[in-house]
């Protein structure tokens, strides 16, 4: 055998022997079948194979790639989910039964005392929601098991409840039409530094939101911050994909605090309150015992649309078609994406058995 250096070697002078250079007969026919064979190229017919080959390779894995991107950002979605989960359970545990606090409300307010004008986030995708107003012994559970301030976005009051202004509107960037326009505007909006998952910061955080202290009923009748309770977002997306059971079905209208607006409810059905886990929660301070590091961001929504996971605390039990009392304990149910999708419904769009958002 020939080593590399000798193969070429022989290579470049056999390159440059000529035919007429050689007077066997035999042997110079051996030479112009060789040299033949080394210039030979492909004919037109072994191309148009190859060609066919590689296209057919190549629809195949169009086929096989198709969705790649959406079905990783499920099985993403999937384990943010259950790491949520997780970090929410551990640490009440670490906390000695306290859930942690300050979640995004998902609810927009013209009024400081968190009543008056209340909608859904107009940049929220989930629309599994309507809005209640707490009873006081639900105000009562939910500080008992830590949650004693949710986020709202909108207007707010001043300490000494004269500050009626938009929050939005002292956002360097944030223009006096855009703030009166509500979030979707200043989100949409090129001109400021707010951006729809982090709408429910403070002002001075690039947020248009501010905390609202949930107290009993003693406080408000003695003029604390707000004049009522506030209001909270209930999941009506069905129950049984959460818990397997029915639960109370809502025709719309807001449940007042006495539950006289409370329709076409199953008896015993949990009320379950939605939140949004933003980074204003104590879940993501790492500097409390279980907190967490990092605030999941969900990733199938447009850019103006509230892009964080949602959490499901069982905070009341349905009594009759018209009204409900306070669970003994709040707890959490579960934990939904930023649609509204449940873990299961995420794992149909990782393995395609769903279609992807």
């Amino acid at each position: 055998m020939f080593n590399n250096k000798w193969a070429k070697s022989l290579t470049q002078k056999f390159s440059q022997v000529q035919a007429s250079d050689i007077a066997d007969t035999e042997l110079k026919s051996k030479f112009l079948k060789l040299k033949a064979a080394k210039q030979a190229g492909f004919t037109l017919l072994e191309l148009l194979v190859v060609v066919a080959i590689l296209a057919a390779i190549a629809g195949t894995a169009s086929i096989a790639l198709q969705d790649t991107d959406a079905r990783a950002s499920a099985a993403a979605h999937v384990a943010m989910m259950d790491e949520l989960n997780k970090g929410i359970r551990t640490f009440r545990v670490l906390n000695k039964n306290a859930l942690p606090t300050n979640f995004d409300s998902l609810i927009q307010t013209s009024a400081g005392d968190g009543t008056t004008t209340a909608a859904i986030l107009t940049t929220a995708a989930i629309e599994d929601i309507v809005l209640v107003d707490l009873i006081e012994s639900a105000a009562e559970g939910l500080n008992g098991g830590g949650i004693d301030s949710l986020r709202y976005v909108g207007t707010h009051l001043d300490a000494d409840g004269t500050d009626t202004s938009n929050t939005c509107a002292g956002i360097a960037g944030v223009a006096a039409a855009d703030a009166g326009a509500g979030p979707q505007a200043i989100v949409a909006s090129r001109g400021n530094a707010v951006v729809a998952g982090n709408v429910f910061l403070n002002p001075a955080a690039n947020g248009c939101g501010y905390g609202f202290a949930i107290e009993d009923q003693d406080a408000v009748a003695t003029g604390f911050q707000f004049t009522t309770l506030p209001k909270v977002a209930i999941w009506t997306g069905g129950y049984e994909r959460v818990l397997g059971q029915d639960g109370a079905q809502f025709d719309g209208t807001d449940i007042t605090s006495d539950g006289t607006a409370l329709t076409a409810a199953v008896p015993t059905a949990p009320l379950l309150m939605a939140v949004g886990l933003g980074p204003s929660s104590s879940l993501f301070n790492a500097n409390d015992l279980g907190g967490m590091t990092t605030v999941p961001v969900y990733r199938h929504v447009s850019e103006t649309q509230y892009n964080r996971f949602v959490a499901l605390f069982n905070i009341g039990t349905v009594l009759t078609a018209t009204t409900w009392e306070a669970s003994d304990q709040v707890t959490l149910t579960a934990i939904v994406d930023g649609a509204g999708d449940t873990k299961e419904e995420e794992l149909g769009e990782w393995d395609g058995t769903r279609n992807t958002i």
